[in-house]
């Protein structure tokens, strides 16, 4: 596998590389959806749920938190990759090739809402905990750039965004404000960072300082602090986790987080003191893909993991009110 096919492959994103002819994996006329089913043993409602995408095997598995006990599994969606939980505990899961978002109740068995893409192939999505109006990444258009779409109120008909300079849409994360940040790169695969200012139609680019990113993964907030990751850390098969500042559309780097035994890290949950996340184990080194939590921001090795995985892309950890 060329190092290019390998890094699109890390962030889920489904092209092949321009060693293998430059053409597009996703089709454009996806298969028939099929029925999205969980099964979860009933107790396991009445705890905390972590859900991780495993675009791999087109399944979610979910698993019982802090203690990582397979609780059970989503299947019937076509391509599961990033997920978003709203503060009920609903979990949002995008269904890149189905061309779908679906909503589950905490522990819920079947979906209580599926909204249809109708611009593009869906990667992210994240939720304004002020509106619940939902945001979701489109990695690219059908046929172009990707953008970002807003379902209010998580319903209707969204309304689409597009940066001129951002051409793939990743992972996305609303502040405290109602401002959403999507991480993603420029036609020519540089990383990048876009804003959607609440109140705004238009997305703008943000400038990042004090380090350099490679490959766009997890958005996320840590109160003020906004947390970047990066699944090329250093530009080499490392993850890692920057903390910044943002002032406008600047983000200045206060700290990185370094991750030991972590590879290609699409989307983690980020929390005070630890970080969980999907590990897939495509980097060369041996060793299997399973989810893991390390301590947060110190890093180092993290502190509890299960194998078991193939391609883990998005998690997110919900909790029932």
């Amino acid at each position: 596998m060329t190092t290019s096919a390998w890094r699109l492959m890390a962030a889920a994103a489904l092209f092949a590389s321009a060693a293998c002819g430059g053409r597009s994996s996703i089709v454009a006329t996806p298969a028939q959806p099929r029925l999205a089913v969980a099964s979860l043993r009933p107790a396991a409602a009445k705890s905390a749920l972590l859900y991780i995408a495993d675009a791999g095997k087109f399944i979610v598995d979910v698993y019982t938190f802090p203690a990582l006990k397979l609780a059970g599994k989503i299947t019937g969606i076509n391509r599961p990759q990033g997920e978003c939980s709203d503060a009920d505990g609903n979990v949002w899961i995008t269904s890149t090739q189905g061309l779908q978002i679906l909503e589950f109740a905490h522990g819920g068995r079947t979906p209580i809402k599926v909204l249809g893409d109708p611009a593009g192939y869906p990667a992210g999505c994240a939720v304004d905990p002020a509106t619940n109006d939902l945001a979701v990444t489109n990695l690219t258009g059908f046929s172009g750039a990707g953008a970002v779409l807003i379902y209010r109120h998580g319903g209707g008909v969204p309304a689409v965004y597009q940066s001129a300079k951002q051409y793939y849409y990743f992972f996305a994360a609303y502040d405290s404000s109602g401002n959403l940040f999507t991480s993603g790169q420029t036609v020519k695969a540089a990383y990048s960072l876009a804003l959607l200012t609440k109140g705004t139609h238009k997305l703008s680019s943000v400038a990042i300082k004090g380090a350099t990113l490679y490959f766009p993964g997890t958005v996320a907030w840590l109160g003020s602090t906004i947390v970047l990751g990066d699944q090329l850390c250093g530009n080499r098969k490392l993850s890692c986790f920057y903390r910044g500042a943002v002032a406008g559309a600047t983000v200045r780097i206060t700290g990185v987080t370094h991750l030991k035994g972590a590879c290609a890290i699409a989307q983690a949950v980020v929390e005070p003191a630890q970080l969980i996340g999907g590990n897939t184990a495509q980097c060369g080194r041996g060793g299997k893909s399973g989810v893991a939590v390390w301590p947060f921001p110190k890093g180092g090795h993290p502190s509890k993991s299960v194998a078991g995985l193939d391609m883990p892309v998005g998690a997110t950890l919900s909790v029932a009110r």
